[in-house]
Order: C-alpha cells, then structure tokens, then sequence
C-alpha cells in the first residue's frame, strides 16, 4: 500500500488521524503511478495537498477553497484556487485552466453540507471528470449528526414512526433486524440519491426507449466514511481492426455504448475530412462495409447533441493480410 512508504507524520492532515488512507489505499492504488490530474475541494492547511503530491509521483495536484490557508506555499506540482464548491463557473473556470482534458480523481472534503456537495458532484461529475475516472466524497455520515448544519440523527427508539412500534436502540446490538426509518437529511440524503443513479436501468426500463439509460456510474462503494464513485467509460470498438487488405472494400463492425446518456451519435471521418453520421442510438452495432485500401476512417461517439467527443476509434486497412 503507498501510504505505507510514506512518512505520514510529516503531513499535517486529518485523513491520517481518522484512518483515511487505510480506506484509499487499495482503491486508489491503479493510479499511483499514473500522470494524474487529481482536484480536491476543501483544502484546509493544505497538508492533504502535500500528500497527494507524495502519494502520486507523477500526479498534478489542484486544489479550491472558500478560504485558502494564509502561509501555505503550493510548491511542485501543486495549484490552489480560491472559490465557492457551489459555483459552476468557479469550478469550471479551474478545469479549463488545469485539467482541460478532465480530472482523474475527484475528492470532496469541504463543507460537507448535502445540498453544496450535491451541486459540487453533479457539475463537476457530469463535465469535468474523465470517463473511467474516480469521485470521492468524505465524510458522508454528517447527515446523521444533530449537532450538524444540515444533519439530523435517526429515531431509532420509534423507527417506524407509530407508538406502538417502540424499538429501543439496543436491538440493533442483539441480532434484530430493526428498519431504520427513511432518512434524507443533508449528506446522507444525496448519498441516497446516488444510489438511484446506479439503479438508473431498472428505474426507466418501462419509460419510452428515447428515455432509457443506463447508470453514468460503473459502481458506488460505500465505506463508513468515503463514498466512491467510479466513472462509466463509454464504449466503442471496431472489429476487426486493421481490416484485411484486398481487391474488394473491406468491412467492420463499429460497436458502441454511451453509458449515461439516452441517445448518442456515430460520426466518421476519411482521411480527416468532414464528419458524416453514421449511427444514432445510445449502444447498438452497425457494420461499416465501405472500408478502402488507401483510407484511414476514424469513427466518433458523441453525446446526443454532437457537442461533446466521448471515444474514438482509427479503422485502416493491413496489407500483410489477405482477405480470401
């Protein structure tokens, strides 16, 4: 594990006082050695910035706060920005700036106030968060807390709301399966939300086909104190590729899936010329028949509106193999 080869007193950070990096260390260890572009939201003394910095050899670590910390100096591959978690464009003012290509990961360690963190995650999320890429929000538990803003504890003694359902909290450490009442204060009620994006499926299989989606999320993983939220990455795939050579035009099958989105378009490009659609749909398969020796063809997946580029793929031709 990385924070293992680190000198972790050096870092003046709670995510080692709290236990944190036990929690990160094996969902983020695919990227340890990546070139990351890595953004986290509420900085504090910045000590966690310095971490980060120290976790990923190669990563590029930015960071935004309300309040930046008076004497904290960013040094090497480090950026800070001062700004409002809820202002779009704040947020998108520092992607374009740092991350243009979008973040890697994403880590909300802020206000932990529900309504903030949602605003936060669904613009940051849906626009400036590479496919495949990782969201992480701490400290999700606040909204059970009385004694936070935006929480509010659990009536476990009366969890089905009925005076004659008193359930003493004490079950729950005797092996009884007591239902906690339905609970949407602040951070837990979002989290709660989070889990009908992955549900997304099921939740409009029975809406018209225009309307149906898949998740834009490839899991959700909760722990006691991070929820972790991993990007899909959409699809799309031409086989075979490079297509045989020959005297006849050659073939292959374009195959995509534009998770999240209810529809999606394929574009092809020859030669670097001008785009023509090829496929509309949010996933399907179509052949392309017209593959030509002496072109290059690069199809492109874009989201519905033909504004934003989510895949590509080059098709050309191998001369080395003969079709028969």
């Amino acid at each position: 594990m990385r924070s293992k080869e680190l000198d972790l007193d050096s870092y003046n950070t709670d995510k080692i006082t709290h236990g944190y990096l036990d929690v990160y260390d094996p969902i983020l260890a695919p990227w340890v050695d990546r070139e990351i572009k890595l953004l986290e939201i509420g900085v504090r003394e910045g000590g966690s910035l310095q971490l980060w910095r120290d976790y990923f050899r190669l990563g590029v670590i930015i960071g935004i706060d309300i309040k930046l910390p008076e004497r904290f100096v960013p040094g090497e591959r480090i950026q800070v920005f001062e700004g409002s978690q809820s202002d779009e464009g704040f947020l998108s003012e520092v992607a374009s700036r740092t991350a243009p290509e979008g973040f890697d990961i994403i880590i909300d360690d802020a206000s932990h106030i529900g309504e903030l963190t949602k605003t936060t995650f669904w613009h940051l999320f849906d626009h400036h968060l590479r496919p495949g890429g990782l969201y992480a929000i701490e400290d999700w538990g606040t909204g059970y807390w009385d004694d936070f803003p935006d929480g509010k504890a659990p009536n476990l003694r009366n969890p089905l709301g009925s005076p004659n359902s008193v359930r003493t909290s004490t079950a729950l450490t005797e092996n009884v399966k007591v239902p906690f009442p339905c609970h949407s204060y602040g951070m837990v009620g979002f989290v709660k939300e989070l889990v009908d994006e992955q549900g997304a499926a099921s939740i409009t299989r029975n809406y018209p086909v225009e309307e149906h989606r898949t998740s834009k999320f490839e899991s959700v993983r909760f722990t006691p104190s991070i929820v972790f939220v991993n990007k899909v990455a959409p699809i799309l795939t031409a086989f075979p590729n490079p297509v045989p050579a020959g005297r006849a035009l050659g073939r292959t099958t374009i195959s995509w899936n534009a998770f999240g989105e209810s529809t999606s378009k394929v574009y092809v490009s020859v030669n670097g010329g001008e785009e023509s659609l090829f496929a509309v749909g949010p996933r399907g398969s179509n052949d392309a028949t017209w593959i030509d020796a002496g072109s290059s063809y690069e199809f492109r997946l874009y989201n519905s509106d033909h504004s934003k580029l989510v895949a590509k793929v080059t098709v050309a031709t191998d001369r080395r193999i003969n079709r028969s």
